[in-house]
């Protein structure tokens, strides 16, 4: 994106008096991506921040829609002798690819990937989009909560290329940006990323983090893998442990979890 900004000065202070933001239109942005194959669930599902950041990876060089799945799970009782509890099962027509697992009901979270291919210096790469949305506000925000992306043995992370947005509502249907999980990943490793998100108001939350990995074996897995942990008693410390296409998140205190993986073309 462009911007010029004008400063004046006055004395030792300085003023800016314009800026001058080229801004393009949603709807371009739309039309480019739909050219490029992207169904409507995802143009509907994603704001306007994640499009513009396809966006512009695609005037690097050609991009192509690769998949797109919204993880749905069901909940089923499991018997025991006080209360009842219930656990979380991926629903069984995934033919797609993709499964899920967890403690946090899809009623209240909804999670997904989006997977595309991008080209860059004539480098072939998978762009990952993980992405999460809380359908009632939340007590406590989404503070210190953590979202990973985890990548398989023969695939290299391209440089610089992590990114995490989050946004927040108090009606559900206008959505602002509020934080970038503190502007660095919270973890760093050879097979993928975490973030930790930031947000502490009793709203609606929602949100993405990506990066770009090159394949650098042609035996590599085609597949990506998430997990979203939800900080409910609030850790203080928190470890990470990483494999290929694996990663283990746990603080001091109690959480709920989701994981999420997604198998992709090449």
């Amino acid at each position: 994106s462009l911007s010029m900004i004008t400063v004046l000065s006055f004395g030792n202070g300085l003023f800016v008096s314009a800026e001058d933001t080229t801004i393009i239109p949603e709807k371009t942005l739309d039309t480019f991506l739909k050219k490029s194959g992207a169904p409507n669930e995802l143009l509907l599902r994603w704001e306007y921040d994640q499009k513009l950041d396809l966006y512009e990876k695609g005037q690097e060089g050609k991009i192509e829609f690769d998949t797109t799945k919204e993880v749905e799970f069901v909940e089923k009782e499991i018997p025991t002798r006080g209360t009842p509890a219930t656990e979380l099962i991926e629903v069984p027509d995934n033919k797609d690819g993709a499964s899920a697992a967890g403690t946090i009901s899809s009623r209240r979270l909804k999670v997904s990937h989006d997977i595309w291919s991008m080209y860059s210096n004539d480098v072939k790469y998978k762009s990952v989009y993980a992405n999460y949305r809380w359908t009632a506000p939340k007590y406590g925000g989404t503070k210190e909560d953590k979202i990973a992306i985890a990548v398989p043995s023969g695939w290299s992370i391209k440089a610089k290329s992590y990114k995490c947005k989050e946004f927040q509502s108090g009606n559900n249907e206008t959505w602002l940006y509020k934080a970038s999980c503190g502007g660095a990943p919270f973890d760093l490793d050879f097979y993928g990323a975490v973030w930790s998100l930031s947000r502490k108001d009793y709203v609606f939350h929602k949100g993405w983090v990506s990066l770009d990995m090159k394949r650098t074996s042609k035996s590599a897995q085609l597949k990506v893998l998430s997990k979203y942990v939800e900080d409910t008693g609030g850790s203080t410390t928190w470890s990470v442990g990483w494999g290929p296409m694996s990663v283990s998140i746990n603080g001091d205190k109690k959480d709920n979890r989701v994981a999420w993986d997604t198998a992709f073309k090449y």
